[in-house]
């Protein structure tokens, strides 16, 4: 059977490689020319996705040191409720990030079309 440090251990690593993603990310966004808006997306992105992968670095550690509690009901229950909370923060960065993502589309989409609008109305006229 597997013991919860190595899934602790994994969730580390997996937080480690996140953060060396967004770190080249991360430098590419200050030498990118991109317009203001998509590079104020960017990097508010790369700030959530870093708190993220922070956090899963942090739960990682925390199962890690699962076999440190004291044994007793009320310890288990507030390291449970702690990793649970952090869990749910993780998805709610997640969806924040995804949701962002959606109006970025969204505003490019509006945007495109008014010019098509604008074009076609120009060429009409």
């Amino acid at each position: 059977m597997a013991r919860p440090e190595n899934f602790g251990y994994f969730l580390i690593g997996l937080s480690a490689i996140f953060f060396a993603l967004h770190w080249q990310q991360w430098r590419e966004w200050v030498h990118s020319a991109a317009n203001s808006r998509r590079r104020e997306f960017v990097r508010r992105q790369l700030q959530r996705r870093m708190v993220a992968s922070g956090l899963i670095g942090v739960v990682g550690a925390a199962i890690t040191l699962v076999n440190q509690l004291p044994p007793n009901p009320a310890a288990m229950t507030a390291y449970l409720c702690a990793l649970l909370l952090a869990g749910c923060v993780i998805f709610a960065i997640a969806l924040a990030d995804m949701r962002a993502a959606r109006r970025l589309l969204e505003e490019e989409q509006i945007e495109l079309l008014a010019a098509e609008l604008r074009k076609a109305t120009a060429e009409r006229g």
